[in-house]
């Protein structure tokens, strides 16, 4: 499972914490039962534009939470907090209190708890947060994301393919789609051996991860199947100059044999 860890993760933190107005400070998902919880959570979302400021806030929301035990918007921002401090287990623990105690009210919070999962190689767990997203709330693109970003791991492709084709049905109706969304489709494409319907995906991402070298071996690789299959000379060429921009060469596994073979 790990073989593909790499490539997942790069994907899921471009776009893993896509939020929406949350952060506003406007939305409570749990009801405070204590007067100053809510002014202290208000300061929390304020202080999140002053990094110097993580370590006191944090001490703030442990002390909400202790005193405020239900108020599940104080546990998730101490585990935002924490994870902003690269304290990744703390904020796991947070967000997982958290979410449970919204009670399916919070696509936020399960959004976030499947990414800090995938953290740490948990990607089952992922998915299911991700499907409950799905369950809960059909209309909201992350879910879908999030299953078929998991599916690079778990290796059930189609199943990623069709839920990033609602992913961006749901993209486009409420803005527009990224380019990560591109990349994702070229990634579960060719680690399908799909090349062909791989390469326009790929292509259309270059310009903005021709300097990521995940994104440069999945490249190379249709590139050459693609090239091979049709005798194209110029396609060819292309993949090896796309292989030699390639530095570290420490790939994901499944890929960097298909590589060696075909390059070596």
């Amino acid at each position: 499972m790990k073989k593909l860890l790499t490539i997942c993760i790069l994907i899921l933190f471009v776009k893993g914490f896509s939020q929406d107005n949350y952060f506003l400070g406007k939305t409570n998902y749990c009801t405070p039962q204590k007067q100053d919880s809510k002014k202290d959570f208000e300061m929390a979302i304020l202080a999140l534009q002053f990094p110097k400021y993580y370590g006191g806030v944090t001490n703030l929301m442990m002390k909400v939470v202790k005193e405020d035990s239900t108020y599940c918007d104080a546990h998730f921002m101490a585990g935002y907090l924490f994870r902003l401090q690269d304290m990744h287990k703390e904020a796991l623990v947070m967000y997982y209190i958290a979410d449970s105690l919204s009670q399916n009210k919070a696509p936020i919070f399960k959004q976030n708890l499947a990414v800090q999962y995938m953290k740490f190689g948990k990607v089952e767990k992922a998915r299911k947060k991700y499907e409950e997203i799905i369950k809960y709330f059909p209309g909201d693109p992350e879910g879908y994301y999030g299953v078929a970003n998991t599916a690079l791991v778990l290796e059930d492709y189609d199943k990623g393919i069709e839920n990033l084709k609602k992913a961006e049905e749901r993209y486009n109706y409420i803005g527009s789609v990224k380019m990560d969304v591109k990349y994702m489709f070229g990634a579960l494409y060719c680690l399908k051996e799909a090349y062909d319907e791989a390469l326009p995906y790929l292509d259309e991402a270059y310009p903005t991860y021709k300097k990521d070298e995940n994104y440069l071996a999945l490249y190379a690789l249709t590139q050459i199947k693609v090239g091979r299959k049709k005798s194209d000379e110029k396609l060819i060429k292309k993949a090896q100059k796309t292989f030699d921009k390639i530095k570290n060469k420490n790939i994901a596994e499944n890929i960097s044999g298909k590589l060696k073979k075909e390059f070596s």
